[in-house]
């Protein structure tokens, strides 16, 4: 069902780096699942009033509340799609996390008032009546949210989206959710056993787990997730057809959601190759911007090619670093031409111990390398850990 949908209402469906193309794939995902949600809901509650099964009725209201869920993703969505403006000029693709926000606390709270209609169940036990229709009903249940898993997963990787990952999330909750129901409907009613509200603790305990997982996703999203290494990878094998570049530093990748993102660089080379430079980083930012649908920054360093130098200055560093750790590594060390001074620049790798410590370390180093030469500017980029895209010729 879902491709034919995308055949008829995704134009150009196979270009899906495009955003509009994202952003179209999330808006179906959201109109099916309030369809399909409400479909169930409205099943579940007469199906659960007629056989007197609690554990069925709390499942459509819990339809219920992901078709309202699916709603506020919908609007989400439509607010992502706005461009950038004069107030917020990195567009607004980020109300989508905001929205991932939402649905994965609705599937914990859903989680807790399931729980709490257990109990309740429990306190105050009344056995659930089987029968054709709510068999039919529970295992079409299972296999539509099963569905709905299947594409709202496979297009929250399409769409890069939170969000639908945290659906895809409530969807196989659901769907176990259900087979708990199912299961415990069929014992009550062929042993007397009374485990109605027993199997809806059980389920509810699994959905607030995955409610938490789901929203633990999303806060990694915010905080910064790592990079594409497939883009990364484009990236640095079509700069290096440029022989004039030498090296690559700080490549990243800044997220701003729903597909929109810019990528920053810094590319070294000497300066007697300036003007092949300045071409380069034109058409590398060309390149970017048509397959990637992103804006691009690049600074070139002209670099000061001086083993000598670099060496006794390197040497200097180490020792000043290793007073306070034997464990701190210097990265991507290189002397920049800046005309009136020299800039040394690289990277400071060091134990998560010492984080308090950087900024002394960082003075000390500066105060070694300033005995050498008073005239020389430093530039130090304190890492705890991350990962490194670069090469090197």
């Amino acid at each position: 069902m879902m491709s034919l949908l995308v055949r008829v209402f995704i134009k150009d469906s196979k270009n899906v780096a495009a955003p509009t193309v994202k952003q179209a794939y999330a808006t179906l995902s959201s109109l099916v699942g309030i369809a399909l949600n409400l479909l169930l809901c409205i099943a579940k509650i007469i199906i659960g009033y007629l056989s007197n099964s609690i554990a069925i009725s709390a499942d459509g209201f819990n339809n219920l509340s992901d078709a309202g869920t699916s709603f506020l993703t919908f609007v989400g969505f439509k607010f992502a799609r706005y461009g950038r403006g004069k107030i917020h000029s990195f567009g607004h693709g980020r109300i989508e996390w905001i929205m991932g926000i939402f649905t994965s606390l609705a599937v914990f709270l859903m989680g807790i008032k399931l729980a709490d209609t257990s109990f309740a169940a429990i306190s105050k036990p009344e056995y659930p009546l089987l029968s054709i229709p709510v068999i039919v009903v529970l295992v079409l249940s299972i296999f539509i949210k099963g569905y709905m898993y299947s594409y709202n997963r496979k297009f929250s990787k399409i769409a890069d989206s939170e969000t639908l990952k945290a659906t895809a999330t409530d969807c196989i909750s659901d769907s176990i959710a259900t087979i708990a129901v199912l299961i415990s409907t069929i014992l009550s009613h062929t042993t007397n056993w009374n485990i109605d509200g027993y199997c809806g603790v059980l389920v509810s305990l699994f959905i607030m787990a995955a409610g938490v997982k789901s929203l633990w996703e999303v806060f990694g999203r915010i905080m910064g997730k790592s990079t594409d290494s497939n883009v990364i990878n484009d990236i640095l094998n079509y700069i290096k057809s440029y022989p004039v570049v030498i090296a690559i530093h700080n490549l990243m990748l800044h997220d701003y959601g729903f597909g929109y993102f810019i990528i920053s660089m810094k590319i070294a080379g000497y300066k007697e190759n300036s003007e092949q430079l300045y071409i380069a980083s034109n058409e590398i930012s060309a390149y970017i911007y048509n397959n990637f649908h992103c804006d691009c920054f690049i600074q070139t360093e002209y670099l000061i090619d001086d083993e000598v130098l670099a060496k006794e200055l390197v040497h200097r560093v180490t020792l000043a670093a290793q007073k306070y750790s034997n464990e701190i590594r210097i990265n991507n060390f290189r002397l920049i031409n800046c005309g009136s001074f020299i800039n040394i620049v690289f990277d400071m790798l060091y134990p998560a111990v010492l984080q308090k410590k950087e900024q002394e370390i960082c003075t000390a180093i500066e105060t070694e390398i300033k005995q050498k030469n008073s005239k020389y500017h430093i530039t130090i980029k304190g890492i705890i850990r991350r990962e490194r895209f670069t090469f090197r010729r």
